[in-house]
Formats: structure tokens, C-alpha cells, sequence
């Protein structure tokens, strides 16, 4: 196959809005040209090969280092946009891109480093002509080793979104991985991405895209959308990078979701080669650090004493329910609930799984209106419940689930079982107690 070229492109903003404001800066930089003189403006860019390259630092925490810089192309004789759409429209896509490769390779083979710090060159290209059955040439190969690199020292960038062909995107990503270079998903989390690509493709990192990472501190459903891919990633072997990052916030967030690289505004704007100055970043990113890991400890710290609280509450709850006849088991529970406001519900179940109680819940709990989530009843069948099966088949005397959405309530939650054996009778139980989640809970928290 062809090797599509990377269109090297402009670095990520803070939002949509700023993105068209970068682009329209560009573009005004010449009037308004009808589309014979915006065609004569690319074949002359492409001429004259009047594009400048710009580098963004790509950072890891863990490794304390700039890992990468992405290539980002700057024409100068029309818009961003414009350059691109005309060479769409043309059929000249593929000699632009070819073009922003050269120049990026150009660029960052003159660029020195100290022993041991060269950073990664990322990338990126149209991946929309993979679709259109360009055969391969090895240009990218052979260009990579005329400058005096190694395919290693690459990371190119696939946008999967814009490829229909998957068979053709796997055999484009396969070859070049054979040939050493590395292979990265790009803007995953806009637009169109295909998700099962992620598990087909295999890359060997993924890029969130900025709208999947702009204020994820306060959204608990972006939150737990990187947590899903950062699972998927690892599950896979591969590394992510959070794309656009511009507070203290998101770092954060990003880095404590498992976020291995991170890239954006916070640590630096796109820069002209003699302008990087990759030294200077190492101090915000040594606070960065510092600050994920306080927060790891913190984190560590509130999980030990939710913990313990836990264990607490569950050996009242024993206590009380030692003191009581069968009869007065729901006595017992209810006083539980009614004196501990971090309950949700507490409930009963035998030694085969069997609801034994009625289920108690909290004053203030909302259940949500729907057939799907009610409380169980007395005579509910749990046996087949992680929480349940847990204790009575492998002998542990308590367990505690993750986070989960509670069918009682359709809030979440978390359950501790514990395994009671109650003296009155010389029966075995076991106590369940749902314990409510903030609304603003966060599982990195």
C-alpha cells in the first residue's frame, strides 16, 4: 500500500471555537480568493514548498521527560484550511502530505538533543486515501532513513475514523509496524471513532481527543469514559495520551484516570524548532508529578478509612441482628439504616441466597421511576450475585463490590456481604448492606 502521508496539523485548543479562531488566522493572513487564484496559491505552495513546520512537547509524569514532539504544518502563503480543502478538491492530497512529511522530517533531523533525550516524532496524515487504493512505494521508509532516522524514532498517527476499508487500514498499520514504526489512534472520542478498531488495530497508543478531555474534572460521564478506554488500552498493551490538556485540572484528571502521556496548551504551545525549549518544561512537569502524587496518597489515605467505615458498619449491623430473634430481623435492620446516613439499604439473605428480610431503605433515597429498578422482596432469589456466591463459595467472611448501578434504587452504589452465623438459631446469613455513592462520585478518586 501507499504510505498516506501525514498531514501535519494544528495543535489542539481549548475548544471548538478557538480551533476555528487559530484556523481563521491563518487564512486571513491572504484575502479571499475565488477558487482559480486558491488553486494557483496550493500548486505555487506546493512549488515552492512554502510550508514552515511547528513542534508540540508530548510529556510523561512517569517517566519525567518529554517523550515526543508532533509535527504541525504552517503554510505561508494561504489558510491552514484552505490549503487542505484545495488539495482535496484537486486531487493534490497526497503530494501535500508528502510535502508536510519531507518538511517535518527535514525539521526535526536538524534539531539537537542531549545524549539519551531524543524525543519521538509524531506523525500525522490523511488516513482517507488508505480508502482509495494507493499501492505502496516505501516513500515513507526511505524518506525516514534519508534523513538519518530510524523508523523507531516515529510515531504515526491514524485517524480510523476517516477509513472505511478496514482490511486495507489493518494491512497499512500492520506493514509499517513491521518496519518498527510506531502507531498511534488519533482524536479517539470525536466524531465518528470507531471503538472495536482500538482492539482490531492494536496501537501502540491512543489519543483522547480535546472534547473528551475540556473540563473532565467535572464530568463524571467523561470521567468514566477514559477510565473505560484506559482499561481497554492496557488490557491491549498499549499507552494513552490525553490530547489538549490546558489546567491544573485536567492534568490531574487525566493523569490520575491512567493517562500515561499528556499534550497540550498547560505545557506548551506549537514552537519552530530553533524556538523549543524542552529543558524549561521539566519543572511544571516535576509539579505535575508531584501534585498526582499527593493525590494518589490522599486518595490512598480516604480509600483505607472508607474502608474501615465500612468494616464498622457492617459489624454493627451484626451485633444488632445477634441481639434480635427471627423475628425481629427487620427491626434490627431498619434501626440500622434509620442511625447511619452513608446507608442506602440493608437486607437479609440465607445460606442459599434467599431474601430472608424486607429491603430498608433510607428516608431519602429517590428510586427512579421505572419498572427496571424497585427494591427486591422478601423471598428474592440473590444467589447468583457476585456479592453472595463470593462468600458462601470460596469462605471469605466479608466481601465489597466496585461501584455499580443499584436495581433497587438506579443509583450508585456499593455492597458489602458479610457472613453471619447467628447463635439464637445456628443458622447462616448473610448481611447486605448497599452504601450510597456521591452524584459526584469518581472512580479515580
Amino acid at each position: 500500500m501507499e504510505d498516506p502521508a501525514p498531514r501535519t496539523r494544528r495543535e489542539t485548543t481549548a475548544t471548538p471555537q478557538a480551533q476555528i479562531s487559530l484556523d481563521t488566522s491563518l487564512s486571513e493572513e491572504i484575502p479571499q480568493q475565488d477558487d482559480q487564484t486558491s488553486c494557483d496559491a496550493l500548486a505555487e505552495l506546493l512549488t515552492n514548498q512554502d510550508l514552515d513546520i511547528e513542534f508540540q512537547p508530548i510529556l510523561s509524569l512517569r517517566h519525567q521527560s518529554v517523550v515526543g514532539i508532533e509535527a504541525l504544518a504552517r503554510p505561508r502563503t494561504m489558510g491552514l484550511v484552505q490549503m487542505f480543502l484545495e488539495a482535496e478538491t484537486t486531487g493534490r492530497m497526497l503530494e501535500l502530505d508528502r510535502l508536510c512529511r519531507l518538511k517535518a522530517l527535514e525539521s526535526y533531523s536538524r534539531l539537537r538533543f542531549a545524549e539519551g533525550c531524543r524525543p519521538l516524532l509524531f506523525l500525522n496524515f490523511e488516513s482517507s486515501v488508505i480508502d482509495r487504493g494507493v499501492l505502496g512505494s516505501g516513500w515513507l521508509l526511505e524518506r525516514v532513513k534519508a534523513s538519518g532516522l530510524e523508523p523507531s524514532d516515529v510515531v504515526i498517527e491514524v485517524n480510523e475514523s476517516r477509513v472505511h476499508d478496514l482490511e486495507s487500514l489493518r494491512d497499512f498499520v500492520d506493514t509499517y509496524r513491521r518496519h518498527g514504526f510506531l502507531i498511534a489512534l488519533d482524536d479517539l472520542g470525536a466524531g465518528d471513532s470507531n471503538l472495536p478498531r482500538i482492539a482490531q488495530l492494536r496501537p501502540h497508543i491512543i489519543k483522547l481527543d480535546r472534547h473528551l478531555v475540556a473540563h473532565v474534572d467535572r464530568d463524571f460521564f467523561k470521567q468514566e469514559t477514559i477510565k473505560s478506554l484506559v482499561n481497554l488500552s492496557r488490557s491491549i498493551g498499549c499507552m494513552v495520551l490525553a490530547e489538549g490538556v490546558e489546567t491544573h485540572a485536567e492534568v490531574d484528571t487525566c493523569a490520575s484516570l491512567g493517562a500515561e502521556l499528556l499534550q497540550g496548551f498547560f505545557f506548551a504551545r506549537a514552537r519552530k524548532a530553533e524556538q523549543l525549549d524542552l529543558p524549561s518544561l521539566l519543572e511544571p512537569l516535576a509539579q505535575a508529578t508531584r501534585r498526582q502524587r499527593t493525590h494518589a496518597t490522599d486518595s490512598l489515605k480516604a480509600r483505607r478509612q472508607q474502608s474501615l467505615d465500612l468494616q464498622r458498619l457492617a459489624q454493627q449491623g451484626c451485633a444488632g441482628l445477634q441481639k434480635a430473634k427471627r423475628q425481629d430481623f427487620d427491626a434490627a435492620l431498619w434501626e440500622l439504616v434509620a442511625n447511619n446516613t452513608g446507608i442506602e439499604a440493608a437486607y437479609l439473605l440465607d445460606d442459599q441466597g434467599i431474601q430472608v428480610s424486607e429491603t430498608h431503605m433510607a428516608s431519602d433515597v429517590t428510586v427512579l421511576p421505572s419498572r427496571l429498578f424497585e427494591p427486591a422482596r422478601r423471598g428474592s432469589d440473590h444467589s447468583f450475585k457476585e456479592y453472595f456466591f463470593s462468600l458462601i463459595d470460596t469462605g471469605l467472611s466479608r466481601f465489597t463490590t466496585n461501584s455499580y448501578i443499584s436495581l433497587a434504587t438506579g443509583n450508585p452504589c456499593r455492597t458489602v456481604a458479610v457472613l453471619l452465623r447467628h447463635m439464637q438459631t445456628a443458622s447462616n446469613y448473610v448481611l447486605c448492606i448497599d452504601f450510597r455513592m456521591p452524584a459526584s462520585f469518581s472512580s479515580h478518586f
